[in-house]
């Protein structure tokens, strides 16, 4: 982290994109029904293997015993996978097959046990219907779920891959964040040597604008950028007579 800061502060690198890069390949699954949204990501060493018919089955198997309750990974490798073998030694069985390490490396939930919320979802760079390279899942609260508001949910869910949010609002980033930022700016207007008096300022612009860039409801919404998410909600409201509002989202890049 420090090492990032200090690159981005001296203008040396876009640090902070590349040091969220994994060096992983694989593929990310997604599965929803009424109850439980699950997303998984499954890496390999090579992205050889990901296109590999036996990788994807067992991608696809395992997505499927995610979907029949939310567990974590401990819990999903001691699950049954068929009438021989637990998840973990498919795994292994697979390892061998293939001769190419495979890690399940993250797992993760979105539930609607209360019935008050809809699903959306959006996979990028899809093998199939379940499996691709980048995948979203989002909640919106609502007091009725229609193909209406599915389709807003998925329409959302596309735009969080695109844009890649990191909240839904301003009040969901952590102030240790905005700290940093601020910190990184006023370093690099001292580095290109802005005088102090105007330096807070323009700091003042730097964080509105990276406030509009990363929090979803502040963000240029990608299907037409003239409007923001917010209005795209807003106007969806006062058109259904709703009041949908976005609960929860969850993105994974490969």
């Amino acid at each position: 982290d420090n090492a990032t800061n200090w690159l981005r502060k001296k203008g040396i690198a876009n640090a902070d994109k590349k040091s969220s890069r994994t060096a992983s390949e694989g593929l990310v699954g997604l599965k929803t029904n009424e109850k439980i949204c699950v997303l998984v990501e499954i890496n390999t060493e090579t992205d050889f293997v990901s296109k590999n018919e036996d990788f994807q089955k067992y991608v696809a198997k395992v997505l499927d015993i995610c979907a029949t309750k939310v567990f974590t990974i401990e819990d999903l490798l001691i699950q049954k996978y068929d009438d021989s073998y637990n998840v973990a030694e498919s795994l292994k069985n697979l390892i061998a097959k293939i001769g190419e390490n495979i890690v399940i490396r993250r797992l993760v939930y979105l539930s609607n046990d209360d019935g008050q919320y809809a699903f959306g979802s959006y996979i990028h760079n899809k093998i199939n219907k379940k499996l691709g390279k980048m995948a979203c899942i989002i909640k919106l609260k609502t007091l009725s779920s229609s193909e209406e508001v599915t389709s807003l949910a998925n329409k959302i869910a596309m735009h969080i891959t695109a844009s890649k949010p990191l909240a839904i609002n301003e009040s969901d980033l952590s102030p240790e964040l905005i700290s940093k930022e601020r910190e990184i700016f006023v370093a690099q207007l001292k580095e290109s040597g802005k005088p102090d008096n105007i330096i807070e300022k323009i700091v003042e612009g730097k964080i509105k604008k990276f406030l509009s860039e990363v929090t979803l409801i502040n963000q240029n919404w990608i299907i037409d950028p003239s409007h923001k998410v917010k209005d795209i909600i807003n106007t969806f409201n006062e058109k259904n007579n709703s009041n949908i509002a976005i609960a929860d989202f969850k993105l994974f890049i490969l």
